[in-house]
């Protein structure tokens, strides 16, 4: 398997969603420590991450985004001194969160590999334009990156195969040239498949839906995927 471009996703792919929660707790508690009547990050973590519910909201959220579900969370449940209101909160979330962002074990290795293979690498990633360019300058392999599709940006939203093939155009690439990576068996394997790339499950963030059939190609690691290349 010999792809002219490899295209992933964002969130629980090239960057690891709860460690950059983790590393946000850590700011959070930091900047609003003369506010709380708590002063651990552990215990923040672990609120934000209910709420976040890994960067989808739950079918059923009464808000509009995760900023606001996260701003609502840490308003109501956490033990304020002198209580912030929900909009202050996310915007700090939406300011700082960005620059706290860890990457995905493997990854900078896996960039690495594979512009040495002359591969194209791009990102196609639900979200706003500011937070995911915000998100993947804080990534030491960010200028490696030739194309970064949002949601937002480009009028669709994963799984509608448009979007993925706006990326391969962008890329002038044909789509059957394209591997995209990804955690979300509908989002990122359904959507990818359905326009016509080769998708490759990263496991281990998601449990595959019984309804669905298991992709050709599934790895538990990013540097797994090196693997499937040779």
């Amino acid at each position: 398997m010999q792809p002219k471009a490899v295209l992933f996703d964002l969130d629980n792919t090239l960057i690891h969603r709860r460690r950059s929660i983790d590393a946000y707790a850590d700011v959070f508690v930091r900047h609003y420590a003369s506010h709380l009547n708590i002063d651990d990050p552990a215990l923040v973590a672990e609120l934000i991450a209910s709420q976040d519910n890994g960067g989808y909201l739950p079918a059923d959220s009464p808000h509009p985004n995760i900023r606001t579900a996260v701003a609502s969370g840490l308003s109501e449940l956490l033990h304020w001194r002198h209580p912030v209101n929900e909009a202050e909160l996310a915007a700090h979330w939406v300011e700082h969160f960005p620059a706290r962002t860890v990457e995905m074990p493997g990854a900078h290795t896996l960039i690495k590999a594979l512009l040495e293979r002359r591969i194209t690498i791009a990102i196609i990633s639900n979200g706003t334009q500011r937070s995911r360019e915000r998100t993947l300058a804080c990534l030491p392999f960010a200028q490696h990156v030739t194309l970064l599709v949002s949601s937002e940006a480009a009028g669709w939203r994963k799984p509608d195969p448009d979007i993925f093939l706006h990326a391969a155009q962008a890329l002038r690439v044909d789509p059957g040239q394209c591997i995209y990576v990804g955690d979300h068996p509908i989002n990122d394997v359904r959507g990818a498949a359905s326009a016509g790339m080769t998708p490759v499950w990263l496991s281990g963030f998601h449990s595959w839906p019984q309804d669905e059939h298991l992709p050709a190609f599934r790895v538990d690691s990013l540097a797994q995927l090196l693997l499937l290349l040779k």
